[in-house]
């Protein structure tokens, strides 16, 4: 079968990529757990130049999996995601799908009236929430336990360490990432 004729896009491919991909046997989870195996040092996510390999990904998906287990989500569970793109997000994600619980995604800039309705429709108990929204998330619908995410902490060690410098520019990033300080006015 002549590929082109039927998808002009394959003309833009690079050499060497095929037009089709076998459809994998395995959950998404069996697809982590084989790169981890196969390409375990190799870099899996890169967050603003902090690096995670494929090794410590699936470390941190399995000690996350453990988690949310002790806080009772097991298979069929609802987990609401209010995360941005951060390796939070990656991790939180394939931990509930190792534990088969379901994977409820919504926009950490969401108002609370839109997280509200949300939150109520799907019943999910336990929610994984980017630390700036936990307020808007903690007791809407069914939730009733909130894991806060502090995204700075993902971070290259000397971006962690220049948002700590008392320099108005920096304060405004810093506050644009993160949660006010417990007290803080």
């Amino acid at each position: 079968m002549d590929t082109t004729a039927q998808r002009p896009w394959t003309r833009s491919y690079a050499p060497g990529v095929p037009a089709e991909v076998p459809e994998p046997d395995g959950s998404l989870v069996d697809l982590l757990t084989d790169a981890a195996r196969r390409f375990g040092p190799r870099v899996a996510l890169d967050f603003y130049g902090a690096t995670t390999t494929f090794t410590e990904l699936a470390d941190q998906v399995a000690r996350a999996a453990d988690a949310l287990r002790r806080l009772g989500v097991g298979p069929g569970d609802r987990v609401a995601l209010v995360l941005p793109n951060c390796p939070q997000h990656v991790v939180a994600f394939y931990a509930v799908l190792r534990l088969g619980a379901v994977v409820v995604e919504h926009n950490p800039l969401y108002t609370a009236d839109e997280l509200d309705r949300q939150l109520t429709d799907h019943g999910a108990r336990v929610a994984v929430v980017w630390d700036k929204v936990a307020p808007l998330v903690a007791g809407r619908g069914a939730v009733r336990t909130v894991v806060a995410v502090d995204l700075t902490s993902a971070l290259p060690r000397l971006k962690r360490w220049a948002l700590r410098l008392p320099l108005p520019k920096v304060r405004a990033a810093r506050a644009a990432m993160t949660a006010p300080a417990p007290g803080a006015a």
